[in-house]
């Protein structure tokens, strides 16, 4: 395919608000801002407004993240998305519809009524397309923290897994949303609540086009194409996937690049064949520039079934006749059979006998069949006498499809009498066909279903997801207790896992049965519906296995969470004893000591989901975890026990000023055989508790040959004893190591000893000189600005203006150069709020490919080009990311990285290695882009927080994984 000359540019929009998706059929135009979905109809100055639903983006959140995707079903119906901003919409009949916590697909009439919640789970859905046969598909965003964009095909009553608490998840880095890989596709330990997606798929999925038809060429004939906006022009692009049946749902046969070096926001064919995407111009940076680009195959421009396509589409359909639009029900494009189904529908009951008998002949041709079915039901939605009249023989129809979507129909239009055919149906060999019967039993609300239900459920054998998804909807909706209560002693595990499901969809406190279940999967499939779905009813026997040695740290997270969430003192002894337990998993215990530090006044966000639910009762004792917490401190505090453990235990005893703990926290300091680390914090925690012994002790912990803990003691020491403390604090300035001047820095920001000023502006001076070791700068500025001593401030002040007046931007920074923590840093890497450093980067396989892959870079790059990278990433671009669009005299576009270039021509290089040399002579317009990722970091992050990114970026010394699938479209990877 050629990329056309620029199609249109320079827009502007009159609109109110921010306008996120559009509409149009005939004169009806719909459009979506924040709140509202519109409809605007008539034209020019006749033109009328209705909002026909508000409430959309509940929440703040990221931009971007509200409503999209419009887009008309073959159901006659509008859909559209809104992304994790969440809605709570009251609808024109007197419901609320609510969905705080999560993006979903909503779906509606024309005229607003009818409008419901249709799948759920999403983060990001952009974009809404339907394929031929039906099947709704969107491509979701990933949440920028190592985890990978999704291609979901979005089914009735789905739940994709996604929740809004996962972005800033208590737990850090999205929580259990990466630990518990809900956000992969399929596999055998990932919570079976959630519809997984298709595939991942590449970065940033905004636009997203399935080819009608006609075009391009029968090689794009079931292709998806999807936009993939990276920030970065060289790495973003459109890309073409290739879907083929995989049971009820899908799989990627094929994915390639479709276009690349092109930054697109949304893809399109138009009447003419001609696929159509709009295009940002620039990277992340508001560019003011917008462009559209139009894709044709000059092979076949001239077909003329292009020719006729875009002659009809843009006809009058209300002016054919009956025979014409039936015709049209099978022609060649999409686009063309939709709308005569819609106006065939439009003429009421006078179309039931066309639609009727074109969904009878096994003659007419196969998607002529589908829509005359999707018309039936449209007509039946307009209660029409006897449309679906046809419907109950073509459940032994020869093609599945057929049968599949008569059955559907059935079911969305409440035929009850149609039970029979539909339980008969859950036996059929295709598992299309299955998954709708199932799902429309559960919408006829037949209890007799339920026994063929279960004994479908054993027959799939947890094969098929959307099978099963199927079955469980089918269980909820025949509500039959008694039958579900029998079938969960099952000796089929994928009978018993369909009741559990069942069980959470309806909330039922018999769930909590499987929590002694023989299969462990189970076990833990009922912890995460009883915590995170959440069943309140069950919590209590949640929290009970507490006592139980399990081993399995997604169900023992959700057990300690629930004895957190009940909050009886019984639980917080419960938590006390586990904390203390030899052997039970590190993070465990040190999440259980967490959770009583938290006792008195828990926040109101969920510790695993990370969604607003505050705890209900009465206000909570704080004793009662304190003293739960003491008693099992000598247990913690063991030589054994981790130290990540002991010092979160000790940091809670500071925390509760547990006067109790004393002895054990003297016993603590005094034995040389803890860890330093561990002394250290029971000392600060001594000096919490304002213990007799305290003075003793920091003399004892002076003279220790444990550098961490006289380090400890010095602080101490400088406020109960200044005088002592000032020749100390004098020699460490003088000849301590970084880190004791680190600790000594940090203590005089506070000293009441006259030496403090003088000290320090003795340093600042120096500082100047490079004479302060690197590491301790950072501390050495952030004392100096806590006093209030005027040498000291003119000092500040005199540093700052020699930064404005010099001609080095990086040199105010130059204090983040070392001294970090590399485990905050990876912290930042993941969850600056702003804009993560894994959307772009990776440090091998996952992250983002907009920018360099940093594994390392540690070894290749020094800390003064780390932190140059991040304060001024434009400065030094890294080979590979150095592009240029060129627009050329011809009208032609070419894109990529710079390979080499001479007086007389350039070479670029594209995303598949091949080079494209152009003449300068040939070149209109050169643009260079620079760095895609912005230069905001020196603003947005605390000096300590850039130092802590250096320090992160300088351990990265090992090589990434290397992989031949790592190389793949994402699509195609296997997991790794």
């Amino acid at each position: 395919a050629d990329v056309s000359s620029i199609y249109a540019t320079g827009f502007n929009s009159p609109l109110d608000g921010i306008a996120s998706g559009v509409l149009a059929r005939r004169n009806d135009v719909y459009f979506t801002n924040i709140p509202s979905l519109w409809k605007f109809t008539g034209q020019q100055k006749a033109e009328t407004r209705e909002e026909l639903s508000r409430g959309y983006g509940v929440r703040f959140n990221f931009t971007g993240h509200d409503l999209h995707g419009l887009t008309f079903g073959p159901d006659g119906k509008i859909y559209f998305s809104v992304g994790d901003r969440g809605a709570h919409v009251p609808t024109k009949e007197g419901r609320v519809l609510e969905v705080p916590d999560t993006g979903s697909v909503f779906r509606c009439n024309p005229d607003g009524s009818q409008l419901e919640v249709f799948a759920s789970g999403l983060r990001n859905p952009q974009s809404l397309v339907f394929t031929e046969n039906g099947d709704l598909l969107t491509g979701d965003n990933d949440s920028d923290q190592g985890d990978e964009e999704r291609l979901v095909h979005v089914v009735e009553n789905g739940d994709s897994g996604w929740r809004v608490g996962y972005q800033f998840a208590p737990l850090g880095n999205a929580g259990v949303w990466n630990t518990e890989k809900m956000w992969h596709p399929r596999h055998a330990e990932q919570s079976a609540a959630l519809l997984p997606p298709i595939c991942n798929i590449e970065d940033g999925p905004s636009g997203i086009a399935y080819y009608p038809g006609t075009g391009l060429n029968e090689t794009y004939r079931g292709s998806l194409f999807v936009t993939h906006f990276l920030g970065n022009i060289s790495r973003s692009g459109i890309y073409d996937y290739k879907l083929k049946p995989k049971g009820a749902s899908y799989e990627v046969a094929d994915a390639k690049p479709f276009l690349r070096f092109s930054l697109p926001t949304d893809v399109k064919f138009g009447p003419d064949g001609r696929l159509y995407y709009s295009d940002w111009a620039d990277g992340w940076p508001k560019s003011k520039k917008g462009r559209i680009y139009a894709i044709s195959d000059p092979a076949h421009t001239s077909d003329p079934i292009i020719a006729e396509t875009k002659s009809l589409i843009g006809a009058d359909t209300t002016k054919k006749s009956i025979d014409e639009l039936a015709k049209l029900l099978g022609h060649a494009d999409w686009r063309v059979r939709l709308e005569a189904q819609y106006t065939l529908a439009e003429r009421g009951a006078a179309s039931i006998p066309v639609f009727s008998s074109i969904a009878r002949e096994s003659s007419s041709a196969p998607f002529a069949r589908l829509h005359a079915i999707w018309g039936l039901g449209q007509l039946a939605s307009q209660k029409a006498q006897g449309a679906l009249d046809v419907l109950p023989a073509l459940l032994r129809d020869k093609d599945a499809e057929v049968r599949a979507q008569a059955i559907k129909q059935l079911g969305d239009h409440g035929v009850a009498t149609a039970a029979d055919g539909l339980i008969a149906a859950l036996k059929d060999e295709n598992n299309r066909v299955k998954f709708f019967a199932a799902q429309s039993l559960g919408k006829l609300k037949q209890a007799k279903a339920a026994p063929a239900l279960i004994e479908a459920l054993r027959v799939n054998d947890d094969v098929d997801h959307y099978v099963r998804h199927g079955l469980v909807m089918g269980l909820v909706g025949s509500n039959n207790l008694d039958a579900l209560a029998t079938a969960a002693a099952d000796t089929s595990r994928a009978v018993r896992l369909g009741v559990l499901l069942a069980y959470r969809r309806l909330g039922a406190a018999e769930i909590s049965r499987f929590l002694a279940d023989s299969d462990p999967l189970l076990v833990r499939e009922a912890a995460q519906a009883i915590n995170d779905a959440p069943i309140a009813s069950a919590m209590p026997a949640l929290a009970a296995l507490s006592t139980h040695p399990l081993t399995d740290e997604a169900v023992l997270l959700r057990v300690l969470n629930a004895r957190y969430r009940l909050g009886r003192a019984e639980d917080a002894t419960a938590l006390g004893v586990f904390a203390g337990t030899a052997g039970a998993p590190e993070k465990m215990r040190s999440e259980a000591i967490a959770q009583l530090a938290l006792w008195e006044k828990p926040p109101a966000r969920d510790r695993i989901v990370g969604i607003f639910r505050p705890v209900s009762g009465a206000a909570r004792d704080v004793s009662v975890a304190r003293d739960a917490l003491t008693a099992a401190l000598p247990k913690i505090l063991a030589t054994e026990t981790p130290e990540s453990v002991q010092i979160a235990a000790l940091s809670a005893v500071r925390g509760f000023a547990a006067t109790g703990a004393a002895d054990t926290l003297v016993m603590v300091i005094k034995d040389a055989k803890q860890a330093g680390a561990t002394r250290a914090a029971a000392l600060t925690a001594l000096d919490k508790i304002s213990d007799a012994r305290l003075a003793e002790l920091v003399t004892v912990a002076g003279k220790s040959e444990s550098p961490q803990l006289r380090l400890a003691a010095l602080p101490i020491a400088a406020r109960i004893s200044p005088d002592s403390a000032a020749p100390l604090l004098e020699s460490l300035v003088a000849h301590g190591d970084a880190e004791e001047q680190r600790t000594a820095y940090r203590t005089l920001a506070e000293f009441k000893h006259p030496v403090a000023d003088s000290l320090l502006a003795a340093q600042i001076k120096k500082l100047a000189t490079g004479e302060v070791p690197a590491a301790a700068q950072l501390e050495l500025l952030h004392a100096a600005e806590k006093r209030t001593d005027p040498a000291i401030t003119q000092l500040l002040a005199d540093r700052e203006a020699a930064f404005a007046s010099g001609s080095n931007p990086l040199a105010p920074y130059m204090v983040s150069l070392e001294g970090g923590d590399a485990k905050r840093g990876q912290r930042i890497f993941y969850s600056q709020p702003v804009m993560s450093c894994v959307r772009c980067h990776s440090f091998g396989i996952g992250g983002g490919d907009a920018g360099p892959n940093l594994a390392m870079i540690g070894s290749k790059r020094d800390r003064r080009y780390l932190l140059e990278s991040i304060v001024k990433p434009s400065a030094t671009i890294a080979p590979g990311f150095d592009s240029v669009v060129l627009t050329l005299k011809s009208g032609g576009v070419v894109g990529g990285v710079i390979a080499g270039e001479t007086p007389e021509q350039l070479s670029l290089r594209n995303a598949d290695g091949r080079t494209t040399v152009v003449k300068k002579s040939e070149i209109a317009l050169r643009e260079g882009a620079p760095s895609s990722m912005p230069e905001i970091y020196g603003a947005v992050l605390t000096k300590a927080e850039l130092r802590d990114v250096v320090e992160f970026l300088a351990s990265l010394t090992k090589p990434a994984q290397d992989s031949a699938a790592a190389r793949q479209p994402r699509a195609l990877r296997p997991h790794l």
